[in-house]
């Protein structure tokens, strides 16, 4: 504990600690604020930032031990009553600890303003996300230690950050080792991590008893190899597991009963005053129209399933669903409209013969401007020019002052659409 305290003190990894923690912050409120108050979003959020600290930790461990190798110190360490080995890996462990600061740093800020938000379950989540992080963060430092060993302390810095970003954007698209959201329909399995975790780990510990003194080539060069063979199985641990799998819908689902019922993922706690609002919206319709009995949360209806990593439909019938899974009014808007027109039509065929008018596609775009309170949506489309005129000539009749000219619009539109494009399926 001395010898780790020691390199603790004189590292110079410990610079590093304040602008990467600017850095990490500034990626967690710089992209987005919609997991406040959400754990496993929040957890993602945190993570997201590890993979900006691992690239310069990357640097950082490659200029340090770099360093060692140019001002002759494993000289010193083969003449020293402790083993080299543990020497290094002192060494690599004091480096490693300044690295992660900054990381758990913006974890608990994130894990701050969450719990200060809603309570809401999910810190179990919370720390499977913050954990994809940190074994991010100790390969990147592990393959920054190997780098830095073989190069001088400038060009092995430089090449350990380039090559890590190059490895972890591809690790990052094939294997999930990094993440970029934390929605509640899936998790981050444990057992996955778990073999990872142990994964990077042997290659942190090949990488320090790798023989680094002068003379001893042979011994260097098997010590090497060991570290690719570590390497290969950290790649080989990422690429047979599958970190992020579908969770089953939530046996007790957080449910809000208003003009209809609407159940959320027990994590969406904080959206709970957003629904109402939107089923007060809905309350206050002018115009009498059929509705859904119940609407959920994406995913929660049973009506897809995951095989191999493809989502699957299910036949049956199942609950409509919505996504609010980033706090949007129209998301939640266009879900509930779409669930309401097809109520209204239930059993019915709408695509049976072609509407030129498209007076569905006008009826759903005249709910989802009155449920999302009017405005302009906050998303765009490429859409065919027919469907987004139909979607303009519904927001512009939700914006009609009259609630009576409204009223007759949709009656009419409903009564258009049975009587001429309505068949039986």
């Amino acid at each position: 504990m001395n010898a780790l305290w020691l390199h603790l003190r004189f590292s110079v990894a410990r610079w590093t600690v304040a602008p990467l923690a600017v850095l990490g912050m500034a990626v967690l409120f710089g992209r987005n604020r919609y997991w406040i108050g959400i754990w496993p979003e929040a957890g993602a959020a945190a993570q997201v930032s590890a993979f900006f600290v691992a690239l310069f930790a990357a640097g950082t461990a490659a200029w340090i031990a770099a360093t060692v190798t140019v001002r002759g110190l494993q000289e010193q360490a083969a003449t020293a009553a402790i083993r080299p080995s543990i020497i290094e890996l002192t060494r690599f462990a004091a480096t490693l600890i300044w690295l992660l600061v900054p990381y758990l740093a913006v974890a608990v800020t994130a894990a701050v303003c969450t719990a200060a938000s809603v309570s809401a379950p999910g810190t179990g989540a919370f720390l499977r996300y913050t954990m994809l992080g940190i074994l991010l963060i100790v390969l990147a430092a592990a393959w920054g230690w190997f780098v830095g060993h073989l190069l001088a302390p400038l060009v092995g810095s430089v090449c350990a950050m380039l090559s890590w970003f190059i490895g972890a954007t591809l690790l990052g698209d094939v294997a999930d080792a990094t993440v970029v959201s934390g929605p509640p329909w899936l998790t981050v399995e444990s057992g996955p991590l778990a073999i990872r975790l142990a994964a990077v780990l042997l290659f942190a510990a090949a990488v320090c008893a790798i023989p680094w003194r002068p003379g001893s080539w042979m011994r260097f060069g098997r010590g090497v190899a060991v570290s690719v063979v570590a390497l290969g199985a950290v790649v080989a641990a990422h690429m047979a597991t599958t970190a992020l799998g579908p969770r089953r819908p939530a046996a007790n689902p957080l449910c809000v009963q208003g003009t209809i019922e609407y159940c959320l993922w027990p994590e969406h706690a904080k959206y709970v005053p957003l629904v109402r609002s939107a089923d007060e919206r809905l309350a206050a319709l002018p115009v009498r129209l059929a509705l859904p009995r119940r609407v959920v949360d994406y995913s929660m209806s049973g009506s897809t399933r995951w095989v191999d990593g493809m989502e699957i439909e299910v036949a049956g019938v199942h609950d409509a669903e919505f996504d609010i899974s980033e706090g949007s009014r129209w998301a939640l808007a266009r879900g509930l409209a779409t669930a309401i027109a097809n109520t209204v039509f239930a059993g019915c065929s709408v695509d049976a013969r072609p509407d030129p008018e498209h007076r569905w596609d006008r009826l759903r775009a005249w709910l989802e401007s009155r449920l999302a309170g009017g405005g302009e949506p906050d998303y765009r489309t490429n859409a065919p020019y027919e469907f987004q005129d139909a979607w303009s000539a519904g927001r512009r009749m939700a914006a009609d002052p009259s609630q009576q000219r409204q009223a007759a619009w949709v009656s009419m539109l409903i009564a258009e659409v049975v009587a001429s494009h309505c068949h039986a399926a």
